[in-house]
């Protein structure tokens, strides 16, 4: 018996065989240097094995192997002559088939190709396989030698893919024996949608043989659990496609589930119509594909033909408030290719793994409709759940609208029927036909566990957010509803008591700076409070807002917040969000307390009381009337924009008991202007009765909100 030998030796002895047209018809002669194994029927004629394909089932493996007979001797040699089987470590062999016809004999200086395909178990590996040859001796064996399966990988640096191969002709018997199918998972998805639980898989289809194949009618897929239950699968998208050959297409399959699915013992099969309890033609080990992102984390987007984008969940938070629990996200999608991308239409949805609870987002940003290299977009999501949920138990999905039946090549084609599609549980799915008719569906690119989404979770958004320096330009998050030349800084923040009602109100005043050479919009965003404890007050604009800012001006709004009595306002964070609800930062902040003594800020302007007095006059109707004398020095501390909704000084005269007897109002602008100085107040008409020596007089800074006045304690002036 011939020993196997390297392809080395063969050429250390018979160099002299190796002319011009040798390396025409023998293309392996340049890669045998590198030390590939050959089996020798003698030092011109010798075997190779190439195309090494290992995949492994859910519960069986194949091997496809192209088997190279090398004639470079001067006469034809019939392959009839010899046999192939694949044997494993322990002798055991299985058999291999061809998987075309061709002819057996190869002529002299010409190499034959075989193309072979053997059921082995999954459980083996390449490093417990050889390609065993030998010669049929008149109806006997004689073995010539065996190929390493584990080395014919190493060097095509090919490596074991999972997959499952199916033989057509077993459904159809018109089909030939080469009609040959792969079928390789890629994502899977458990989500809720359309009020169901649902799978969908990527599936990527290759046809082996060398014409066009359709799926047969007769080809079913199915789902199976742990407990052997199993559910129908149907296409969501690729149902009908023309399966070119060595040409792989993409489909993705779904079917609906129960909600306590469990995915780590759950796989595919393909078989018969009917016949999923007694036939298996394949199966594939879906639950390493079930993968659950994490937020931060980038991988390939799915089901693309644009190598390189990438998509990953680049932040999100969660806050508890009064109406539910508030979820962010950030969706990015990054060109990490040389080329040009499509930008793919995305929506999201927030979910949550116990129970059917799902909020649906979208973001209607306008975006361009390619991505460079390096260049990047981001989404943004939102929704309000249940306050009682946990973010340990919610994922975000993310969806594409996509194709759901792709066109049908013209062409030839070997096979009968298409795989039909359809599904009433979602009503996304569509049968496709010949005449190239498309519909869409909206399907899963990824799904990322929002567990501790913000560093606060979902209890608080106080300990994520950022320490910050009243004054200083807020780092926001890059938003398209608020320009980038626009600088928004927190100038003042006050609090006072309403003790009539049990509640506080804060006053914040913020700075808007024009920093571009253009006239730009004043951003509409939106504003609340969250303490340490995770409670959140919404804040209110004031009441009339400028539409635009000059270049190279600032604009004063003011905003104002309701707060219990009980609050402390000690530790609060500050959530600013643009025009479409989208967090664009946070900021601990604290209340700036009004001083006993000296100035008191007003921003823009800033009060100093240096002496008042007040006392009573009578008037000739039999009234009479409190005056209050003051003297101020009002100082404007920056010149920046104010209008008419801009805060106001309001004067109360209150009684011994807490009674309200008059009020005046003074503006910082226009008439009824306050100024340094001496000037003089006067309240009236106060009945005899209500006259006393003891009353008080409350100074308050004033804003004029959509849900009614917000006043700020400044002094309390006693008679």
């Amino acid at each position: 018996m011939n020993q196997q030998r390297k392809m080395k030796r063969l050429f250390s002895r018979s160099a002299i065989m190796l002319t011009a047209a040798s390396f025409l018809t023998l293309p392996l002669a340049t890669s045998a240097f590198a030390g590939k194994e050959g089996v020798f029927l003698s030092d011109s004629v010798y075997f190779t094995l190439d195309k090494v394909a290992l995949s492994a089932g859910a519960e069986d493996g194949s091997l496809r192997f192209s088997l190279g007979l090398n004639n470079n001797s001067s006469t034809p040699v019939d392959f009839n002559n010899y046999g192939v089987k694949v044997i494993d470590t322990n002798g055991v062999s299985y058999t291999a088939k061809l998987t075309e016809k061709v002819t057996a004999r190869v002529k002299a200086g010409e190499t034959g190709t075989f193309k072979f395909t053997s059921e082995i178990p999954s459980s083996l590996d390449a490093s417990q396989l050889k390609v065993d040859i030998f010669e049929w001796n008149y109806n006997a064996m004689r073995d010539i030698g065996a190929l390493s399966v584990d080395a014919a990988l190493a060097e095509s640096g090919q490596s074991v893919h999972q997959q499952a191969v199916i033989s057509l002709q077993e459904i159809d018997a018109t089909l030939g024996d080469n009609a040959l199918i792969t079928a390789q998972l890629g994502s899977s998805y458990k989500i809720y949608k359309d009020g169901v639980w649902m799978v969908y898989s990527d599936l990527v289809l290759e046809n082996l043989s060398d014409a066009t194949l359709k799926l047969p009618d007769g080809l079913e897929f199915n789902y199976q659990d742990s407990k052997g239950l199993t559910y129908t699968a149907t296409f969501a998208k690729g149902a009908g496609q023309s399966l070119l050959p060595q040409q792989p297409i993409k489909a993705i399959l779904q079917a609906a589930v129960p909600a306590s699915l469990d995915t780590n013992n759950f796989s595919l099969l393909f078989s018969p119509k009917g016949k999923v309890k007694t036939t298996v033609l394949g199966s594939l080990s879906t639950a390493k594909t079930f993968v659950i992102g994490k937020i931060g984390e980038s991988k390939e987007y799915p089901n693309t033909d644009d190598n390189g984008l990438a998509i990953s969940t680049s932040w999100a938070a969660a806050s508890k408030q009064s109406d539910g629990l508030h979820l962010q996200a950030n969706v990015t999608l990054t060109n990490k290719s040389e080329g040009v991308v499509t930008i793919p239409g995305l929506s999201a949805e927030f979910q949550a793994l116990r129970g059917s609870v799902a909020v649906s987002s979208t973001d209607n940003a306008v975006r361009t409709t390619y991505l460079s290299p390096n260049e990047s977009t981001t989404f943004r999501f939102s929704g309000i759940l249940p306050a009682g949920l946990n973010t340990d138990a919610l994922q975000l999905v993310v969806l594409e609208k996509q194709a759901a039946a792709s066109t049908t090549p013209q062409g030839g084609t070997t096979g009968s029927g298409t795989t039909g599609s359809g599904s009433g549980t979602t009503g996304n799915n569509t049968n496709s036909t010949d005449t190239g008719s498309k519909q869409t569906a909206t399907l899963p690119v990824s799904v990322t566990t929002l567990a501790g989404a913000g560093s606060g979770g979902e209890v608080s958004s106080y300990s994520a957010a950022e320490n910050y320096t009243v004054g200083t330009p807020f780092k926001f998050t890059a938003s398209n509803l608020i320009d980038s030349n626009v600088d928004v800084s927190l100038v003042e923040m006050g609090m006072s008591e309403n003790a009539d009602f049990g509640f506080k109100t804060v006053v914040a005043k913020y700075k808007l700076t024009n920093k571009g050479t253009t006239t730009l919009a004043i951003p509409d965003f939106q504003t609340d409070l969250t303490n340490a404890e995770g409670y959140t007050y919404s804040g209110v604009r004031q009441t009339t807002v400028a539409k635009n800012i000059a270049p190279n001006t600032s604009y004063v709004l003011s905003y104002s917040y309701l707060l219990p009595g009980t609050e402390k306002a000690d530790k609060l964070a500050l959530n600013l969000y643009d025009a479409n609800r989208l967090a664009v930062g946070s900021y601990k902040t604290t209340v700036q307390a009004v001083p006993t003594e000296g100035a008191v800020s007003l921003y823009p302007f800033s009060i100093k009381l240096n002496d008042y007095s007040v006392s009573a006059t009578y008037n000739k109707d039999s009234s009479y009337a409190y005056r209050l004398r003051l003297d101020l020095d009002v100082d404007r501390l920056e010149q920046v924009i104010t209008d008419a909704s801009f805060s106001t000084l309001a004067f109360e005269v209150v009684d011994s008991q807490g009674r309200l007897l008059s009020t005046k109002a003074m503006n910082f602008t226009g008439q009824q202007k306050i100024m340094s100085g001496v000037q003089f107040i006067d309240f009236g008409t106060i009945k005899s009765e209500q006259l006393e020596s003891n009353v008080t007089i409350n100074m308050y800074e004033v804003v004029a909100t959509p849900n009614g006045d917000a006043k700020r304690l400044i002094k309390s002036l006693k008679m």
